[in-house]
């Protein structure tokens, strides 16, 4: 992983910002340490994706003059606790544990009064498949089992009567 964040630095060097980005992204899924994080919130800056950079650079609780413009930046554009909670990559999510993070997410659950879209705490199953099993897989497989049974009734009736 260390050669990804090599070579992304090689490309924000050239002047190349969006492959860098693109192999940062690459390493995320992989490594959310605050050398990553913060890599990758430069990228964002120099590319003039201030909320990007912003949402980051809360989480690492940077606070700089440009952390503090990407972060306004960020609130702005996510005014919401529960947008801005989103707002922060998946991985970053899931697997970071920061004091400001943590607020965030504390935030995003009192917001949402106790919902259940993606706003568990670092190593608390998420129920967000919850909805989709229970709710619309679920109730899709047993209508697909009747109408197959069915069918299948009126077929070998229609056998027998013919």
């Amino acid at each position: 992983m260390s050669d990804g964040l090599a070579r992304a630095r090689a490309d924000l060097a050239a002047g190349r910002p969006w492959k860098a980005l693109d192999r940062l992204n690459g390493v995320l899924a992989h490594r959310q340490d605050h050398e990553v994080l913060d890599l990758l919130a430069t990228v964002h800056y120099e590319m003039r994706d201030l909320p990007a950079s912003g949402a980051l650079w809360f989480v690492l609780g940077r606070d700089d003059e440009a952390a503090q413009r990407s972060i306004s930046a960020w609130s702005e554009q996510h005014r919401s606790d529960i947008a801005r909670w989103h707002s922060i990559p998946g991985p970053v999510r899931r697997k970071v544990s920061t004091e400001q993070l943590e607020g965030l997410r504390r935030a995003a659950r009192q917001a949402d009064k106790g919902g259940t879209r993606d706003i568990a705490p670092v190593g608390e199953p998420s129920a967000r498949w919850e909805g989709i099993v229970f709710g619309g897989c679920a109730i899709t497989a047993v209508v697909w089992f009747l109408a197959m049974v069915g069918i299948g009734m009126w077929t070998v009736f229609r056998w027998i009567w013919d």
